[in-house]
């Protein structure tokens, strides 16, 4: 009998099920807390860009604008910020070394550096591109400056500081063109366009006009027939001349006849107008000079002191026509017999 009870008692016991699936269970658990762990330590020291980039974060974005600008999918914040505790994003500059995880990233946001950028905006651009360039930029959104720049309480503010704007109905004559130095967080529209006012009044306004016996409506028709003779002729040299012949089809109630008066209408940038101008040349409106006798409703760019002197200061010639080569070497002809022969000869060259 004694040798049976030790014999019981020495059985293993069997585990039930249940303990058998619980044991499992916290081994998946273990094992998957592991892998995760391997996971995540991969994950957060993972370099995600490979240059240095550096950024200028404005008011209206977000950590997922971050994201976008630099190509990574905002997949990996999320899960970071499921983990780590983000600090809200600031309107500043930010540098990003180059090879950064995510946690060096996030750690680059939140150390704002001073920086400065210059911004060039060239003689024949117009409000269209002034606006892309701000927008590619990223200092500001897509149509933001053309709003302002077209805003009449704007302008009616404005004017009260640059009395030279009373009775414009855009600001495109007087944003001047030229280098700016702007920090990209600190970028406001309202400043620089008022920087862009002053620098066209200290250049243009105060040595040209200010104490000249021009009226206010022949000051806006010398700009706005600059702004023509700013694209259609880039030397130097030859701009007063060009200035003349316009303004003598102007008087004499010609058609200016000016190709690149076609596209303003249309709100297109001077490469958009390129691809287009022959689609809208004989459209009939308040720009066209190709079907419209006289100046266009207002400028259509921004033109450089250089091209206004010239066109106040014109040099007069006999000359009617104009016309390019390939190579920007200019053509003149008294008459229509004249300009064809140039067309014909000298045109394609």
């Amino acid at each position: 009998m004694s040798f049976q009870r030790r014999n019981v008692e020495n059985t293993p016991k069997k585990r039930s099920p249940i303990i058998r699936i619980i044991v499992l269970f916290i081994w998946i658990i273990i094992i998957l807390f592991i892998v995760k762990y391997i996971w995540y330590s991969n994950f957060k020291n993972n370099p995600l860009i490979t240059e240095e980039v550096n950024i200028s974060v404005k008011s209206w974005e977000k950590y997922s604008d971050i994201w976008k600008l630099l190509n990574l999918n905002e997949t990996y914040f999320k899960i970071y910020k499921k983990y780590n505790l983000v600090e809200e994003l600031k309107v500043w500059n930010y540098l990003i070394p180059q090879n950064s995880n995510i946690t060096e990233i996030l750690e680059a946001l939140q150390k704002p550096i001073f920086q400065t950028q210059n911004i060039t905006l060239l003689e024949w651009w117009n409000i269209f591109d002034i606006d892309e360039a701000l927008t590619n930029k990223w200092f500001i959104k897509k149509w933001e400056y053309i709003q302002y720049a077209e805003n009449p309480e704007k302008i009616a503010a404005l004017t009260e500081f640059f009395p030279f704007l009373e009775w414009v109905s855009t600001l495109e004559w007087y944003l001047y063109p030229d280098t700016y130095t702007v920090d990209p967080a600190l970028f406001a529209i309202n400043k620089f366009v008022i920087f862009q006012l002053e620098t066209f009044e200290t250049k243009v306004y105060n040595k040209l006009f200010k104490n000249s016996d021009i009226s206010n409506t022949n000051f806006q028709s010398v700009i706005n027939l600059a702004s023509i003779v700013e694209k259609e002729e880039k030397i130097t040299a030859n701009k007063k001349t060009v200035a003349w012949i316009l303004k003598k089809r102007l008087l004499e109630n010609w058609f200016i006849g000016a190709d690149i008066t076609v596209c303003y209408p249309y709100r297109l940038t001077a490469n958009q107008c390129k691809l287009v101008v022959s689609k809208y040349i004989r459209d009939k409106n308040e720009y066209n000079t190709r079907t419209k006798i006289g100046l266009p409703k207002t400028p259509i760019w921004n033109p450089s002191y250089e091209t206004i002197e010239a066109t106040l200061n014109h040099k007069e010639t006999p000359y009617y026509y104009y016309l390019h080569n390939t190579k920007w070497q200019i053509y003149y002809a008294k008459d229509n017999a004249g300009h064809v022969y140039n067309k014909n000869n000298f045109m394609r060259k």
